[in-house]
């Protein structure tokens, strides 16, 4: 049984990315953040700390304490945006690997944790076209920028059980990635006239540290909190450039609570908020970023089933500022989500394979749409987590 569940895991993390953009507004500053976190904090806010039960999300670092299983938690998230910018609309679509994230428990008191998850989407596509005179013809070109890449984040965390109902950890990693950009000009009409394609790329990388914690005052209620430290950007150039990037990244809190409202039904709710201001130094217009704040929440029904199963439902929302302003207007986003979880298989220890799915339909935008650019989209996150003995 655990063979079919571990293909099916590794299915899940090799899925080719589906073409086109991510978000057009990835193409201000260093891109759209990307939350790694799993689809039942997904569908309870995004926020992913302080939630009672499993989370396979990277956010807090003490997550590990009081895991008393070996796991693993792995995350896909496909979306579909319909863009609208100065009137034109047009219909993207893309896929992001958020998270994957493995536990492992030394006795009772400290768990190993193991994580790589997103951080920052920079991918996106811009197509237009133009006429150029040649040969004294008015010849139709298309040019074409397209963006591959973002920052990613890889960190270990340690984990220890202070009491039965408190957990601490500390976290410490790297942000890493690549960006390419491609810029390329073509001639659709004739073949007699070839176009041209230039490459530029760079690789990134930047420290991280992490601290964080839990509580549980009560059986029925849990609260946490963690704080992200982040150093310098550096992205170092492979090709096509001689120039480099160095921005400096934000410090990141974290906090979140959850409690059961009555038998069978859980209430989250959480707030993030990132300096991202600092980041400023790294452009030459400083005012493109600016610190950013987000909130979110939901409710989550256990005693839904299905085929004889456990099926939590759950029901969330979320709203974020983004970091970098678009056209001097400071984007937004805000997002439902409706959730569903499935207990696939368990044994007399506890669950041995879980899947949790979440649909987001939300949107983007800049201040009373002042940028003139807004996204209107379906997210679809799915998650698996599988538990050995």
């Amino acid at each position: 049984m655990m063979r079919v569940f571990s293909a099916a895991l590794l299915a899940l993390l090799v899925l080719p990315a589906a073409a086109g953009a991510q978000s057009l507004f990835s193409t201000r500053g260093l891109g759209v953040p990307v939350e790694p976190v799993d689809a039942r904090a997904r569908a309870l806010g995004g926020i992913g700390v302080g939630m009672l039960g499993w989370t396979g999300s990277m956010v807090n670092p003490a997550e590990a304490a009081g895991v008393y299983r070996r796991g693993i938690a792995a995350a896909i998230q496909p979306s579909r945006r319909s863009v609208e910018f100065d009137g034109e609309t047009d219909v993207l679509g893309g896929t992001r690997f958020p998270l994957i994230r493995a536990v492992l428990p030394f006795g009772e008191r400290v768990g190993l944790a193991a994580g790589y998850g997103g951080f920052l989407d920079q991918s996106w596509a811009v197509a237009s076209e133009t006429t150029v005179p040649i040969g004294g013809q008015q010849l139709r070109a298309v040019d074409l920028i397209e963006s591959n890449g973002g920052v990613a984040q890889a960190r270990l965390d340690i984990a220890y059980l202070v009491t039965p109902s408190l957990g601490v950890g500390v976290g410490a990693g790297m942000y890493t990635g690549r960006l390419e950009r491609i810029v390329s000009r073509s001639f659709p009409d004739t073949a007699l006239i070839e176009g041209f394609r230039t490459v530029a790329a760079w690789n990134y990388s930047a420290p991280s540290l992490s601290v964080g914690a839990w509580w549980e005052p009560l059986p029925i209620a849990r609260v946490g909190a963690a704080v992200t430290w982040a150093g310098e950007l550096r992205g170092e150039p492979e090709e096509g450039t001689t120039q480099g990037v160095r921005v400096d990244l934000p410090l990141q809190f974290a906090a979140g609570a959850s409690g059961q409202l009555a038998p069978g039904l859980m209430a989250v709710a959480g707030a993030r908020w990132a300096g991202w201001s600092s980041a400023a130094n790294g452009f030459d217009d400083p005012a493109i970023a600016a610190d950013t704040w987000e909130v979110g929440g939901g409710l989550e029904w256990g005693g839904g089933r299905a085929l004889g199963r456990p099926m939590p439902l759950r029901l969330g929302a979320r709203y974020a500022r983004l970091p970098f302003r678009v056209e001097g207007a400071t984007p937004t986003e805000w997002a439902l989500a409706l959730g569903v979880g499935s207990l696939l298989a368990r044994d007399e220890f506890g669950p041995r394979a879980v899947v949790d799915a979440a649909i987001e339909r939300g949107r983007r935008g800049g201040d009373s749409g002042a940028s003139g650019l807004t996204e209107n989209f379906w997210r679809f996150t799915i998650s698996m987590s599988l538990f050995g003995q």
